[in-house]
């Protein structure tokens, strides 16, 4: 299996929960930058233009972190990232959804607002940058909170929350918020799985 790769958030979301499994993928890396997501080849592969996307053996191709998180986890069952029980799965869904829509999205809303690499893309507005970070800052404070004292974000096991709250926050430092610095939780979380071999994938 190919994953198709960039230094960018949702990739490095599959590529910590691949390592934390143990499942090898080869990656393609594409220079999106350049507009490599774009040549006649790429598109015939995936119209939608985004990466990551999964292209198994036989050229068949899934797109969106979170499916291709859910299909390897049907072929890899075990060790459980998405949940044992209903009530478990139901809690890791709610805490990564926390993470990727209360915080990375909130983080890509304010990069397009401020960055000079959107600037082209259409208008950029201060206030909606300020928008989102006052909201980013808000859901950091409830995150802090879901977390409290437990070892991973959603249990004593990790899950595919902890991918996706950790690879969001490196997307924080690279857009200059480090701002979950000052959550305690937060901190201790990330100091402790920036320590598991899968938070180099």
């Amino acid at each position: 299996m190919k994953l198709y790769n960039f230094a960018a958030p949702n990739p490095q979301k599959v590529r910590l929960y691949a390592a934390e499994k143990g499942i090898p993928l080869e990656l393609v890396e594409v220079d999106v930058i350049n507009h490599g997501l774009r040549t006649p080849e790429m598109l015939a592969k995936n119209p939608l233009a985004v990466v990551p996307f999964l292209e198994l053996d036989d050229g068949t191709v899934i797109r969106e972190s979170l499916v291709i998180i859910e299909y390897l986890e049907e072929l890899n069952p075990q060790p459980p990232m998405l949940g044992r029980s209903p009530l478990e799965r139901a809690r890791i869904r709610e805490l990564d959804r926390l993470a990727e829509l209360g915080l990375m999205a909130e983080l890509a809303h304010y990069a397009h607002n401020i960055s000079p690499f959107f600037a082209d893309k259409g208008p950029q507005s201060p206030d909606a940058a300020r928008m989102a970070v006052n909201c980013y800052r808000k859901n950091l404070g409830i995150m802090d909170r879901e977390i409290g004292g437990k070892p991973f974000v959603a249990g004593d096991t990790p899950s595919v929350a902890d991918c996706t709250l950790y690879a969001t926050l490196g997307f924080g430092d690279y857009v200059g918020l480090k701002d979950a610095d000052g959550f305690v939780n937060i901190r201790r979380w990330r100091a402790s799985f920036a320590t598991r071999p899968s938070a180099a994938a």
